[in-house]
């Protein structure tokens, strides 16, 4: 190494000099670990892909009707049933395919929209229909409502608490209008519980277009 002449100034110069290598091995050695921290946030993000993939492989069943517009994964195969109800527009037709574990309810709705009220009513109009019937049929109060977006279809996602005379419970509910159908998915936890597996639910929606 060479010294640069010129006293102090020379000095200070020569040691700036001798900084160099170890700057430099301090920016390989910054590089390198940020491509292992990037390595190691990919394996742990494809593990939990695995595991949940995993999960839904050794116990949640794929549900798929013939005759519904949806398909989603259930813990357990869920019971389904029909109610038909009399209305100034005509018969609606309500499905519904419910399946619980431990303290958690996974719930599918399917209502048939008479043709007459799609006339007068926007599928905007139908969605917030459904807000209102969650909210006051399960004594509810809104935490969130918001767009929400599956398969190229628009929806509404509701977060809301309710009680039904069976303490506080948090719900998370999306909704959607196809083929002339209101399609509902609720997931439903004791207050206080985490949302996980209510969110893993929701996230196996595929709106299917029947013919």
């Amino acid at each position: 190494m060479s010294k640069v002449a010129g006293g102090p100034d020379g000095r200070h110069r020569e040691a700036r000099n001798q900084d160099l290598p170890m700057r430099h091995r301090m920016g390989e050695d910054a590089t390198m670990l940020g491509r292992a921290l990037q390595t190691a946030a990919a394996f742990a993000s494809l593990l939990l892909t695995c595991s949940a993939a995993l999960a839904f492989d050794a116990g949640w069943v794929r549900v798929a009707p013939p005759s519904e517009q949806f398909e989603v994964r259930m813990p357990t195969q869920p019971e389904r049933q029909v109610q038909e109800t009399s209305t100034v527009v005509g018969t609606v037709e309500d499905v519904s395919y419910r399946a619980r574990r431990g303290e958690q309810t996974y719930l599918v709705n399917r209502v048939d929209i008479p043709s007459v009220a799609t006339w007068f009513m926007s599928d905007e109009s139908l969605l917030e229909s459904i807000r209102e019937s969650f909210l006051e049929r399960g004594n509810g109060m809104q935490k969130s409502y918001a767009d929400i977006e599956r398969n190229g279809h628009t929806g509404k996602r509701l977060d809301f608490v309710m009680d039904k005379g069976e303490g506080p419970q948090e719900a998370r509910a999306e909704f959607f209008v196809v083929d002339g159908k209101l399609l509902s998915f609720t997931g439903i936890v004791p207050q206080g519980r985490p949302l996980e597996d209510i969110e893993s639910f929701l996230a196996t929606i595929e709106l299917v277009r029947r013919d």
